[in-house]
């Protein structure tokens, strides 16, 4: 017999992976799409009238930190969850957040997964499940394992991106895996140093409360140092670029 769902306690954050059985990020549009859908899953459903290209200009827009309108999102309810961090990494995402209400976080994921799945299917022209198996979730509950879920998400997951194997080579250019970091969009890590304000993040007042302090200009120096400290010793050269 298969075993329930870990429940999710309100107000307690969570990481949330779901896994693709292809590489369902790997196109920008789609990327948007999957902003859109968790933004309009979040807060009430998709207008019928809202297109293809629509969807994806108003993901990207959210990214930026625009306002949308209310002829492609309407809203219906307060948000079913307060999004903390998130990286979008080829075949797989990856959540950090908080849930407002019961069964927030079941509800929000089979909108947000069945949403995106038959829209990526109609899209390529394919017909077979588009994730794996159902996501999977785990608590956090001490401030060591939200720090180490936030680097995980924002900064460990894209750097896969940026070069492969990274994990057991090190990094070959520090100060190009920075740059990466900081002009991926698919991910938290750009509003965490200031240089986006995306409107699907939770509130900084929020945020904060379980990730790093990075709402000022000195805790945005320290994050980036932060940064900058677990990059080095993760490099495969020695002296550091950035000595």
């Amino acid at each position: 017999m298969a075993s329930k769902p870990r429940p999710f306690e309100i107000g307690k954050p969570a990481h949330i992976i779901s896994r693709a059985l292809i590489d369902a990020f790997k196109d920008k549009d789609d990327c948007y799409r999957f902003v859109f859908q968790f933004h309009s899953a979040n807060i009430g459903r998709k207008s019928s009238n809202t297109t293809v290209q629509d969807a994806a200009k108003v993901g990207q827009a959210l990214l930026r930190g625009e306002k949308i309108s209310s002829r492609f999102i309407i809203k219906e309810h307060d948000p079913l969850v307060h999004l903390l961090d998130f990286s979008l990494i080829v075949n797989h995402n990856h959540l950090y957040l908080i849930p407002n209400t019961e069964n927030a976080i079941p509800v929000l994921m089979g909108k947000l997964n069945n949403g995106f799945a038959k829209y990526f299917n109609i899209i390529h022209d394919r017909k077979d499940a588009v994730f794996g198996s159902r996501y999977k979730g785990v608590p956090v509950t001490t401030d060591f394992q939200s720090y180490a879920v936030c680097r995980y998400i924002s900064i460990i997951n894209p750097l896969d991106i940026f070069q492969p194997g990274w994990r057991e080579e090190g990094l070959n250019n520090l100060t190009k895996a920075m740059d990466f970091l900081r002009d991926y969009e698919f991910s938290s890590f750009p509003d965490r140093i200031g240089v986006r304000n995306a409107k699907i993040l939770a509130p900084k007042e929020i945020s904060e409360k379980y990730t790093f302090q990075t709402s000022s200009e000195n805790g945005r120096l320290e994050f980036q140092s932060f940064v900058k400290e677990f990059l080095k010793e993760r490099s495969s050269f020695f002296p550091s670029e950035f000595e």
